[in-house]
């Protein structure tokens, strides 16, 4: 899949969607991140066709988005936030799911056994879907996609009212599915979950995609302070910690002390590599002995609300520049 500065807009002046440019590499998780509002379920409901774009232009497996049907459909799954729930029970839900997409009726059977099992659903097999709680929905919804085969997965907020084991149990069978050659689209608010999970992530603010990369690129690119805590062998001394404390101000890029209590100092900056070093030089020439020096790395999350925090005007607008 690949899109040109795709777009949707309610109207003229009422833009969802703006300016979307990025692609799709087979058997890799992608993950679209951004707040409430900034586009993230319209981006999925325009890539899989639910909705027709107003502007630019988009390629599903070689075809152009306003002109695919069934066919293309038929190679892809779409778990939405919105449920449809039949009044059937779960278990021949997931069957009848696969006879509609012609998984051969033996096929079914098993694969129906092994979503059950996989999520969690063995216990209410012979419910009405409509019955479930929340969270068996949640789970329910996701298993009946995975009935039958696919090369394309869009799932939107899979995880969301799911306790965090069985989330884990999830992402990792879709990261199974991924090695297989399973290329899937995913949104979510736990940016944990993105940062395990996600090969690359793309961020949406106001409906422009403000960044897409690898989560380890997003974070370098897009930290802000890092704390560093720094552990001595003994407590400092009112001067010695005075004297510190001002060497790593007058060097420090948005230095923040965050405590100060005998021989531990806990502090953050934009340039905590370089405060580093100035520690450790300190020490060596009051002869004072470091017990631990460490700088925590920086979350997806804080580097998601760096970026999301800036203004939308002031940073580029991403035609995959950190792919």
């Amino acid at each position: 899949m690949r899109t040109d500065r795709l777009g949707f807009a309610y109207t003229p002046e009422r833009f969802a969607v703006r300016d979307l440019s990025f692609s799709l590499r087979r058997g890799e998780v992608f993950g679209l991140l951004g707040r409430n509002g900034a586009g993230k379920t319209t981006t999925v409901r325009l890539l899989t066709t639910l909705l027709p774009p107003t502007e630019g232009s988009g390629l599903l497996f070689g075809k152009d988005l306003k002109s695919c049907g069934r066919a293309e459909r038929a190679r892809m799954g779409v778990v939405l936030q919105s449920e449809s729930l039949d009044f059937v029970t779960v278990e021949r839900n997931l069957t009848l799911y696969a006879f509609l997409w012609g998984v051969p009726r033996e096929l079914a059977k098993s694969r129906a056994e092994e979503m059950l099992e996989l999520f969690e659903l063995e216990p209410v097999r012979h419910r009405k879907p409509w019955s479930l709680s929340g969270g068996e929905r949640r789970r329910f919804q996701v298993a009946r996609e995975l009935m039958h085969e696919m090369e394309l997965l869009f799932l939107d907020e899979p995880t969301v009212g799911l306790d965090a084991l069985t989330r884990k149990r999830i992402l990792d069978y879709l990261a199974g599915r991924a090695k297989q050659g399973l290329t899937i689209v995913f949104t979510t608010h736990i940016l944990q979950e993105a940062d395990q999970l996600c090969d690359r992530i793309g961020v949406l603010q106001a409906g422009r995609l403000r960044a897409v990369g690898p989560p380890g690129e997003i974070k370098r690119r897009y930290r802000g302070p890092r704390s560093v805590e720094a552990e001595f062998e003994r407590a400092l001394t009112d001067e010695e910690r005075r004297e510190l404390l001002d060497r790593l101000r007058v060097g420090g890029e948005g230095f923040e002390l965050l405590s100060a209590t005998g021989g531990l100092l806990l502090f953050r900056a934009r340039n905590a590599e370089d405060l580093v070093g100035g520690v450790v030089r300190w020490a060596h020439a009051r002869s004072v002995e470091l017990a631990r020096l460490s700088v925590r790395e920086t979350s997806l999350e804080e580097a998601f609300v760096t970026l999301v925090s800036e203004d939308p005007a002031s940073g580029p607008e991403t035609k995959e520049e950190l792919a």
